[in-house]
């Protein structure tokens, strides 16, 4: 038994925020349907490379999970959806506000034919408000959220991550979070109910210690002006060959074995007087010869390592951070779950399946008969 396994999910999600957190939901067990439109282009789960014609985000965002075609515009995919809520009383969408509803298919219309329905909806803004109607992507909210006013150089201004913050950090962990909490709600009442979770939203209490420093009274926070945000030695330096380390000596004792290291005399990470001492230290040697320098040493510095260092990496190994699938005969490798269980370990039974891989097996599962079935394809339920 897994952690989830009584769990049933209807996923109607694309990109990346819903299908990432529909993907953990399954490895913890639940039983999830990715509904699908095959005629919908999706730039995440159709982007390069392809591993056997499948996208290696497919294989990775769609593992675990049946994958059923639909054309939500015919009224007999509704009535197919309308079906599997019987069993299937958790349902994630990511759609812009009124999409679903216009489908025939909002939670308001949902509930009536299962009260215990958990109706989770994702979305940029949030399911009200002045901008609820507008597209975005996640730089977009990095920058609606004032994050990105202290994040970066001051002589370069904002600089853009290589992960999709507000996608993943906020759009699918507060999507599971709040799902959970639903479910426990209805073990207690029997009821569901409907969840909005907006990037934005989730991306201010992000602003974290700086902006709790903020509406406490401080300063409006600046680049490279705070403790965590450049404005000490805590920060990336460059070696001798143009790799860089991560130097957090925050506290005394970590600061003390840090500054004895490089020979500097400092009391403290906030004396940004020996930055640049620091900065030409580190210039004076080359990567490995800096990794055999601190790998002993416990003084919160790290190198940057690059994606082909931390696939091999003995401890990202030993924590079986990645997982390996079997693919007709070709080994594909995939980012694991990261939350580890004592008795519920996840289980990784398949790697993501084609767009409508599993449609007839469901609809079978519904009681539609061959006949039933090709008439539906014939009235491009399936598209």
């Amino acid at each position: 038994m897994n952690a989830l396994s009584n769990l049933k999910v209807l996923d109607f999600t694309t990109l990346l925020p819903g299908p990432y957190a529909s993907m953990q939901l399954a490895d913890m067990g639940a039983e999830v349907i990715k509904i699908s439109s095959p005629s919908k282009y999706d730039l995440v789960l159709e982007a390069d490379p392809k591993i056997q014609g499948k996208s290696a985000n497919l294989l990775w965002l769609n593992r675990n999970k049946k994958s059923l075609a639909l054309n939500l515009k015919t009224k007999e995919a509704v009535d197919i959806v309308k079906k599997l809520l019987a069993n299937y009383d958790i349902l994630i969408e990511q759609f812009r506000p009124g999409v679903m509803e216009k489908l025939g298919l909002g939670y308001e219309t949902l509930k009536k034919i299962n009260p215990r329905l958990i109706y989770c909806s994702i979305t940029g803004y949030g399911q009200d408000g002045p901008m609820s109607q507008k597209a975005g992507h996640d730089i977009n909210y990095l920058a609606r959220s004032g994050f990105m006013s202290f994040s970066g150089r001051k002589d370069q201004g904002p600089v853009l991550y290589g992960t999709q913050i507000a996608d993943i950090a906020v759009g699918s962990m507060n999507a599971i979070i709040g799902i959970l909490a639903a479910v426990n709600y209805r073990t207690m009442t029997g009821l569901g109910q409907h969840i909005d979770i907006s990037m934005m939203d989730g991306l201010l209490p992000m602003n974290s210690l700086i902006g709790s420093q903020y509406l406490g009274g401080g300063d409006l926070p600046e680049r490279e002006g705070d403790l965590l945000n450049g404005g000490s030695n805590y920060d990336f330096y460059e070696t001798k060959d143009g790799r860089y380390f991560s130097v957090g000596s925050l506290e005394g004792k970590f600061w003390k074995g840090f500054a004895e290291t490089l020979g500097i005399e400092a009391k403290s990470a906030t004396d940004t007087s020996v930055k640049d001492q620091i900065r030409k230290k580190f210039l004076e040697k080359d990567f490995a010869s800096w990794l055999e320098i601190f790998k002993d040493q416990d003084v919160c510095v790290e190198p940057v390592l690059n994606l082909e260092e931390v696939v091999e990496d003995p401890h990202v190994q030993a924590r079986n951070l990645l997982v390996d699938f079997d693919l007709n005969g070709e080994k594909i490798r995939q980012f694991a779950s990261p939350i580890g269980f004592s008795e519920t370990k996840q289980e990784y039974l398949f790697p993501g399946k084609a767009i409508g891989e599993d449609t007839e097996d469901i609809l079978q599962g519904l009681g539609y008969g061959p006949g039933e079935i090709e008439d539906l394809k014939n009235k491009d339920v399936f598209k």
